[in-house]
């Protein structure tokens, strides 16, 4: 089986091989000719997927290894301090989102933000000279990064991209519009600044029922004579006429389009 495992500190995924049948959520070990790291498994695919894998499952995580994870996890938040400390000193603009070691601890992993692009050709080699292993720097963008740090969203439950949202959707303020929403940046951004990615999930029912409505401003026939539309309500299958001095709801199938 072909397995899509995620890191916890900004890694990208990447797609495993392993002979034993995992299920998702399950945190296991991976070899590959880099090193050793520890992920978690969130999907499997069939053997003949069309996938890159260049890594092996070696084992699920076991007790002794949840010892030396949470060690790990130790030691990345005091290099994570140290990171920070470094990045001050040199006065770099860069936020440090979150700084990981690997299982076999012969790599530092450190994500972080900028709005601009950052030299950072000095702090690599502080870096180097510090911790003394291999030292990648990777840039994320600001949606990776709420990935990371995960939060509640303005429904109240935990950030889609942190629980299950594999590969961020492509998302527009046409989606918002198509959906009737306000479109005020603080009712349609989640915590990533971005707008969110939960307006993509009824995007499609949106664009198929809304050929059945008028356009806004569009006049139409009515049991009460021509008016204006004014409003939709695509989930009750209504549409809000305007005639000149009042307004008055209707059942979609009571008007008529007025073509041409």
């Amino acid at each position: 089986m072909i397995y899509e495992i995620k890191f916890t500190h900004g890694e990208s995924n990447i797609f495993a091989t392993s002979e034993a049948e995992l299920v998702p959520q399950s945190e296991v070990i991976i070899r590959s000719e880099k090193g050793t790291f520890y992920g978690k498994i969130i999907r499997s695919f069939s053997d003949d997927a069309n996938l890159e894998t260049h890594h092996t499952i070696e084992r699920e995580v076991t007790d002794e290894d949840l010892e030396v994870i949470l060690k790990l996890e130790e030691l990345s938040k005091k290099a994570k301090d140290k990171v920070r400390q470094l990045v001050v000193e040199q006065e770099l603009e860069m936020k440090i989102i979150d700084v990981a070691y690997t299982f076999d601890q012969m790599q530092l992993f450190i994500s972080f933000t900028a709005e601009n692009r950052v030299d950072f050709r000095l702090l690599l080699r502080e870096l180097a000279t510090t911790f003394r292993i291999r030292i990648e720097l990777r840039q994320i963008g600001p949606r990776d990064a709420a990935k990371i740090h995960g939060g509640l969203g303005p429904c109240g439950r935990p950030l889609c991209c942190s629980e299950f949202v594999y590969e961020f959707p492509n998302v527009s303020i046409k989606m918002a519009k198509n959906q009737n929403l306000s479109l005020k940046q603080n009712k349609l951004n989640g915590l990533c600044g971005r707008l969110m990615c939960c307006l993509t999930y009824e995007d499609s029912f949106y664009k198929e029922a809304q050929q059945l409505f008028p356009d806004f401003g569009e006049f139409v026939t009515t049991s009460e004579g021509k008016g204006k539309v004014v409003g939709l309500n695509v989930l009750k299958n209504r549409v809000k006429i305007r005639f000149g001095e009042y307004s008055k709801d209707f059942e979609l199938a009571e008007i008529e389009v007025n073509h041409g």
